[in-house]
C-alpha cells in the first residue's frame, strides 16, 4: 500500500482488526518520491470477511493511492512478490540466503584452487574501491573528510547493515598507516570448514580495496585471526604494501 498522509497506516490495521484479521508481519519503507510503503502480511484463517473486501474497504481510505493484495502462493507459504526489485539508497540489491553465499565461497575454491582464492580476493577488491567511491560521495554531502570517520560511520555501518558481519575498527592511524579491524559472525569465513589457515579472501579483499582508494595508498591487507582456526573473531591488520 502506498499513501502520503499521516495515520494512513493506522487507518488501514484498523480494518484489518475490525474484520478480525491476525497481523503477523509489517514493513515499511519512504520511496525517493517521499511516498510511504507498507506492506502488512495477515493470518486470515479467523477472518470474517475474504482479502479482496478487506484491500477494496483500505483503498477508500483518504490518500491512499494504491493497495495491491499477495495471496499466499501455497498452503503455509507466501513470499512478497510485488517488487520488481529491491533497492537500497538508490541502487539495486538482491538476498543471498546461506545456501546460496556458500555456493559461492566454497565452489570456486573447491573448482579453482588457489586460483579461486586469488579470484575471490581481486573480486572483494573490487567490489571495496567502488563501495569507497560510492562512500566519498556520500561523506562530502555529509561533510565527513577524516578517512577513519569515513570508514566508521560509513564503511563500517554498511558493512554491518548489509549482513556481511559484524565490523569494529580497533585502530585507525595514519601516520604512519595502520589499521586494525574485527568481523564477528563474518558471512565468508562462518561457511567454511576448520582450517589451520585464514579463509577470507573476499572479505580480506574488499577491506583492502575500500582502503587502497580511501587512502590512496596500496593497502595490504593480512587476516591475522580466523573463526575457521577457532579464533573468536576474524581479525585484520591493514597497512601500506611494501
Amino acid at each position: 500500500m502506498a499513501g502520503r498522509e499521516r495515520g494512513v497506516m493506522r487507518k488501514a490495521l484498523d480494518v484489518c482488526s475490525k474484520y478480525n484479521a491476525r497481523l503477523i508481519h509489517l514493513n515499511f519503507t519512504l520511496t525517493p518520491r517521499g511516498e510511504k510503503v507498507f506492506t502488512l502480511i495477515y493470518d486470515l484463517t479467523e477472518c470474517s470477511a475474504p482479502l479482496k473486501e478487506i484491500a477494496e474497504e483500505i483503498k477508500r481510505i483518504e490518500s491512499i493511492k494504491e493497495v495491491t493484495w499477495i495471496e499466499q502462493q501455497a498452503e503455509g507459504f507466501i513470499a512478497n512478490t510485488t517488487p520488481s526489485t529491491i533497492t537500497v539508497g538508490g541502487m539495486r540489491v538482491i538476498i543471498l540466503r546461506e545456501i546460496a553465499w556458500s555456493v559461492l565461497v566454497n565452489k570456486i575454491r573447491e573448482r579453482f584452487g588457489a586460483g579461486g582464492e586469488v579470484l575471490l580476493y581481486y573480486v572483494g577488491l573490487d567490489m571495496g574501491a567502488n563501495a569507497a567511491k560510492e562512500h566519498l560521495k556520500m561523506a562530502e554531502a555529509l561533510g565527513l573528510r577524516e578517512p577513519d570517520k569515513i570508514t566508521r560511520i560509513l564503511g563500517a555501518s554498511m558493512f554491518i547493515s548489509t549482513g556481511w558481519g559484524r565490523m569494529q575498527i580497533d585502530e585507525f592511524t595514519l601516520n604512519p598507516p595502520h589499521i586494525l579491524i574485527t568481523v564477528s559472525n563474518n558471512f565468508e569465513c562462518e561457511v567454511g570448514a576448520a582450517s589451520r589457515k585464514p579463509y577470507s579472501q573476499l572479505t580480506r579483499g574488499l577491506i583492502a580495496g575500500y582502503l587502497s582508494h580511501l587512502l590512496g595508498l596500496e593497502i595490504e591487507v593480512d587476516e591475522v585471526e580466523c573463526i575457521v582456526r577457532g579464533d573468536p573473531h576474524c581479525r585484520f591488520e591493514c597497512k601500506p604494501r611494501k
